[in-house]
């Protein structure tokens, strides 16, 4: 029991790293980014170029991967976003999806599309902590990647005046803008927050399992869950979210099947819908006519 306890603890961090991924740029650019899970993909993709085919040093495999990653995402916006600055929210979400094609064709045609082995900083291996409870090493550095992200971020946001003004202008972008802040440049750099977070819940997923644009990119849709379950308009939701999400998934397969991991995420979300529509930590959208 502790180890399927530890195993669904190890999951929530990779759904909320994900989750994280959906809601800071619902918050800050406003858009349902139906693209997450291509972008997950892509940044397994890049990390695997920098690690295995270019057999690079690991500090500048992170480094540079992740630096290339935050890259694509402010290009994102440059190029694709702000031109559709404006528009009503159906022809972002249609924007992305096609984003998603774009970002798969690339794929298929830069990697192919059959499954890989990671090249790993050390062998995998199950660590005991006593009395049979067992995890995966690369488990443990998802939970730790996930506590490290969601600390940077609390400071971030909390603490230093760019964070700041970022949280200002997701709240009022006309006002900010009116008070001197650069909310194109807060646009960016929540889209090249939003890909960083997602490159790293799609690389610790890769190495637990495998990496196949198919098998990283689904990662990205159910991480949708924790992020409507906790609320898509907060940030600290995500958390209790991913962990609602991550043991119903592993309890429901572990007493009624395989099949039961595709649905579970869904049936959480319709339940706490139910309950809460905007989700647990959410806002209420009030409307007055």
């Amino acid at each position: 029991m502790l180890t399927l306890l530890l195993g669904a603890l190890t999951l929530s961090a990779i759904y909320a790293l994900v989750g994280f991924a959906w809601v800071l740029l619902r918050r800050t650019n406003g858009i349902l980014n139906l693209a997450t899970g291509a972008q997950l993909a892509l940044g397994a993709f890049i990390f695997n170029q920098f690690a295995t085919s270019w057999g690079l040093p690991w500090p500048v495999v992170v480094l540079g991967s992740l630096a290339t990653i935050a890259a694509i995402g402010a290009a994102t916006h440059w190029i694709v976003f702000r031109k559709l600055a404006g528009q009503p929210e159906f022809a972002l979400v249609v924007a992305t999806l096609g984003l998603a094609s774009a970002l798969k064709g690339v794929s298929s045609l830069t990697w192919g599309t059959e499954a890989r082995v990671m090249r790993e900083p050390v062998p995998s291996q199950v660590i005991t902590f006593g009395d049979g409870v067992s995890t995966t090493f690369y488990g443990l550095c998802g939970l730790g990647a996930a506590v490290l992200v969601f600390a940077a971020a609390h400071t971030f946001f909390r603490f230093s005046s760019v964070g700041i003004r970022m949280r200002a202008a997701a709240e009022n972008p006309v006002l900010a803008s009116q008070g001197g802040v650069a909310v194109d440049w807060v646009y960016v750099l929540g889209w090249a927050m939003a890909l960083t977070a997602a490159a790293v819940a799609g690389i610790m997923y890769a190495y637990q399992t495998a990496l196949s644009f198919h098998g990283v990119e689904a990662l990205g849709m159910r991480g949708l869950a924790p992020a409507l379950v906790g609320g898509l308009t907060s940030i600290r939701g995500v958390i209790p979210g991913a962990l609602l999400v991550g043991l119903a998934e592993t309890f429901g397969t572990k007493f009624f099947g395989g099949p039961v991991q595709d649905v579970a995420a869904w049936i959480v979300i319709l339940v706490v819908l139910l309950i809460r529509p905007q989700g647990l930590f959410g806002d209420k959208q009030v409307q007055r006519v």
